[in-house]
């Protein structure tokens, strides 16, 4: 027998497997555990579910900062977009984005994943698509803040879907694999923006405007693949046999130390997800990193450019930054659930993009070698961390509604660096930029203070949970309602 009261939670696969049933500390209900059934549901889900997430994912940040790439190939002069205004068309995505995301995991919690993230998809291809025709800098503006209402709840409504279905201590390599997406974006991107903006003008589609039209197209096909394969949670899955998706089933009861809620999202769980301090530490950590990773993407090509290269060369050249970000963040994934930690293995990676910042901020303009040198170190530093805030988030919730409003939470409050990271890089900051590289170096401090200070809070507050001081929330409430307690149950525990 075995029980899941341990420090970290997110480690109580390694006991399970030493028995071949478990008990649930919330009921002390007895399920049986079948370790080799649970390895082979998870390479299904790999197979089926982390691979479509994860192309869904690169094709949608593609589409939210393709316009970078399009600013080097004529964007900004044929929409007349000089001085602050191409930065204009950068906000206005990211204020519909901040404002939708709460109240679209909400919905998507709901309504069901299944549907809701297909007709996402559906949605921001068709924007995408239709900025290849804009011809005003008006209507630039409209479709940037359109595509915003539709990809605001994509990135948090996939990670709420992963949570449906992997186990807590699963999460970290998988969600870093997920959002590797974004900086794998940098890298695609460049290249794929270069090779569109050379296909022969068509009408109305030449240069700039083949990047938005053929990354629509794809959006638009990633829609209808969705719609065929999401399930709606691990008892739905049809790519699994009855057994396995009982097993799938039980694997997440296991994590949820048996609270659970009933199927009616409920308001109190709404408020749980994001009042309890983790998630605040979560979404302040995340809005300071989240900052960074968008300035970083939407300027890497302008930034290179001002070193002295040519604008076709500073697209070739932002590639290998966003390379390496990708592979470390996954490594760093792998570790962080190897050792079962999200808090030490971010402790320990942001010093790199501090570094990294550090000598964009202080290398004189005489060595642009060395300056890109660093963006080795930025890159990684930054976007390594990204999805560990996220896995983090999603560890300290219990149950569904509670998951779905965290991350919902999360994604808003790390959503207003979007608002902010448009304005770290002003025109008259070129060529050395050292304002926005101050901000930046500002900002990862903020990340790492917010690691330092969750670290100190979930250890406190595990011991007093371990100790007992926290089952006077049991007392007056009947079984039903002590298991949806969700993450306040006393026998669940946060993650360090």
């Amino acid at each position: 027998m075995m029980d899941l009261k341990g420090e970290d939670a997110v480690g109580s696969a390694q006991k399970v497997v030493e028995d071949s049933t478990v008990v649930l500390p919330a009921t002390n209900e007895r399920i049986q555990w079948d370790e080799n059934q649970s390895l082979t549901v998870v390479r299904q889900l790999d197979m089926r579910l982390l691979t479509l997430f994860t192309v869904i994912n690169l094709f949608s940040f593609i589409d939210r900062v393709n316009i970078g790439n399009a600013r080097l190939l004529g964007l900004e002069e044929d929409l007349g977009l000089s001085g602050i205004r191409f930065n204009i068309a950068l906000m206005c995505l990211f204020v519909s984005y901040c404002v939708v995301e709460l109240p679209s995991n909400i919905l998507c919690k709901a309504v069901g994943g299944h549907i809701y993230v297909p007709a996402l998809i559906l949605c921001f291809g068709i924007i995408t698509m239709l900025t290849s025709v804009v011809q005003l800098r008006g209507g630039l503006y409209a479709c940037r803040f359109l595509l915003g209402v539709f990809e605001g709840g994509i990135s948090p409504g996939l990670v709420f879907m992963l949570s449906l279905f992997y186990r807590r201590h699963e999460l970290g390599v998988r969600t870093s694999i997920y959002i590797s997406a974004s900086s794998a974006s940098g890298a695609f991107g460049g290249l794929l923006a270069i090779g569109l903006s050379r296909i022969p003008p068509w009408g109305l589609i030449h240069t700039w405007r083949n990047i938005f039209f053929f990354e629509g197209l794809v959006s638009i096909i990633l829609a209808v693949a969705a719609f065929l394969t999401i399930p709606s949670g691990p008892e739905n899955a049809r790519f699994l046999t009855e057994y396995q998706r009982q097993v799938a089933v039980d694997r997440m009861r296991i994590d949820s130390a048996g609270t659970t809620e009933r199927s009616r999202t409920a308001f109190r769980h709404v408020v749980q997800g994001v009042t309890t301090l983790p998630m605040i530490f979560c979404a302040f950590g995340f809005l300071f990193g989240n900052t960074c990773a968008q300035s970083f993407s939407l300027f890497s090509p302008s930034i290179i450019s001002a070193m002295g290269y040519t604008k076709e060369l500073a697209q070739l050249l932002s590639v290998g930054p966003y390379a390496a970000a990708c592979a470390i963040s996954i490594m760093v994934g792998y570790i962080s659930d190897r050792y079962q930690s999200r808090g030490w293995v971010i402790f320990t990676t942001i010093p790199f993009g501090i570094a990294g910042m550090g000598m964009l901020e202080f290398l004189p303009a005489s060595m642009p070698g060395a300056k890109y040198g660093a963006l080795y170190l930025a890159a990684p530093g930054i976007y390594a961390i990204m999805p560990l805030w996220l896995a983090w988030a999603v560890n300290s919730a219990a149950t569904p509604t509670v998951k779905a409003a965290s991350m919902g939470f999360v994604f808003t409050v790390g959503s207003l660096g979007g608002i902010l990271a448009p304005w770290l890089y002003l025109p008259g900051d070129a060529p050395n930029y050292r304002t926005g590289h101050a901000i930046m170096l500002a900002f990862l401090f903020g990340s790492w203070a917010m690691c330092i200070g969750l670290i100190i809070y979930v250890k406190w507050e595990n011991r007093a949970r371990e100790m007992g001081k926290r089952d006077k929330v049991l007392e007056g409430l009947g079984p039903q309602e002590q298991l949806e307690l969700s993450s306040r149950h006393p026998a669940f525990r946060y993650a360090v």
